[in-house]
């Protein structure tokens, strides 16, 4: 499949979904909070939505709980790491004074989303919290463009300090 060839649909957009996690988040936990998430999708979009990658801090891609909760709630998503130094100045929507004071933005999850969805990315969902605390969670969307746009933009992720 070539990117310059094949292009989607014009409303193709690929989902990235952000996540932020506590030392003690759980798998059970992350699939409460993205069940929570996909029916305010449907009631809010009428739809779900698609994701293509997951985005995390790159100091949370060996969290223990990520791996099983991802074999069990998608499909084969890019799991993009996100350097923290890449948060920073992101266009969050919420604005939590500790994630301000200790990475630089208002939330995690929306600006792991936005940076790993690229340039021209909107959030869908704003952050959600589990309900046990544990994980934010939110969704951004990437520009329309080829059908296998977020795999490609893992690919540039990675030259850009993010890796696939």
């Amino acid at each position: 499949m070539s990117q310059d060839t094949d292009t989607a649909p014009s409303g193709h957009r690929c989902g990235v979904l952000g996540l932020g996690m506590h030392t003690d988040a759980r798998p059970d936990a992350l699939q409460a909070l993205w069940q929570q998430a996909l029916d305010r999708l449907e009631q809010e979009h009428g739809a779900p939505q698609a994701v293509c990658a997951v985005a995390v801090m790159d100091t949370k891609a060996g969290h223990p709980a990520l791996a099983p909760w991802l074999a069990q709630a998608l499909s084969s998503p890019v799991l993009v790491r996100v350097p923290p130094e890449q948060l920073p100045g992101q266009p969050v929507v919420t604005q939590s004074p500790r994630m301000l004071a200790r990475y630089g933005t208002g939330s995690v999850a929306e600006a792991a989303a936005l940076a790993a969805a690229g340039p021209g990315a909107a959030l869908r969902l704003a952050r959600m919290v589990a309900g046990d605390g544990s994980a934010t969670l939110a969704l951004a969307l990437r520009q329309a463009g080829p059908l296998n746009c977020c795999l490609a933009h893992a690919g540039e992720a990675a030259n850009q300090g993010a890796t696939a």
